[in-house]
């Protein structure tokens, strides 16, 4: 009986198939290696992307911020500017409008009624005076009521009294003073206008 060793030939196969596996491990630890830098590398890419455009980002805040401080800057100028012409303007009425107030008030007072005292406080003004009848006060105050000049005008006392033989009507009216109003022409009318040459303020009636 022949009898072959074939334990060469199954050690031979075996150190091929191990060396098979060998060089597939390689490269499987190679293929992931270079997948793992691959992917590293990409990472890394969109990091310095997202780095650029928080940087881009930060840089556009900071314009904001400074076209924004700007803005403020020009808003508080012009509230400062604003508020120089409110009191320019205020100082202009106060200087003006007592003087077209008063001529206003010449104009419109009837002919049969005379102003003893008139009292200005900040706006809030009081008349006291004399008229021949009720019907005086009452055009006077038709007549305040439609002046630029005069607001809120109310009739706070009447009473009668005699100037002789005479009897006339005293009163107190309040109004509201409007400086800064531009006297309208015919405001006035024939029977509530000063007569030529009169004064702003009649003479009381000797009593």
């Amino acid at each position: 009986m022949i009898r072959i060793n074939l334990l060469p030939v199954k050690t031979s196969k075996k150190k091929e198939a191990g060396k098979q596996q060998l060089i597939l491990f390689a490269v499987l630890v190679v293929a992931g290696l270079v997948g793992n830098f691959l992917w590293t590398s990409s990472v890394a890419g969109d990091l310095d992307q997202r780095k650029q455009k928080l940087t881009h980002t930060k840089d556009e805040i900071k314009n904001l911020e400074k076209i924004i401080g700007e803005v403020k800057n020009i808003t508080n100028e012009q509230k400062a500017l604003e508020d120089k012409l409110a009191v320019l303007q205020k100082l202009k009425a106060g200087k003006t409008g007592p003087v077209k107030m008063l001529d206003e008030l010449a104009r419109i007072t009837p002919k049969k009624l005379w102003l003893k005292k008139m009292e200005e406080k900040g706006g809030p003004i009081t008349f006291e005076g004399t008229a021949a009848s009720i019907d005086d006060i009452s055009e006077f105050m038709a007549a305040l009521k439609r002046s630029p000049f005069f607001s809120d005008v109310e009739l706070k006392k009447s009473s009668m009294s005699l100037a002789g033989k005479n009897k006339l009507v005293d009163f107190t009216i309040n109004a509201t003073a409007n400086y800064a109003a531009e006297a309208k022409g015919g405001t006035a009318t024939a029977s509530a206008a000063a007569a030529p040459g009169a004064p702003a303020v009649p003479p009381v009636p000797t009593r």
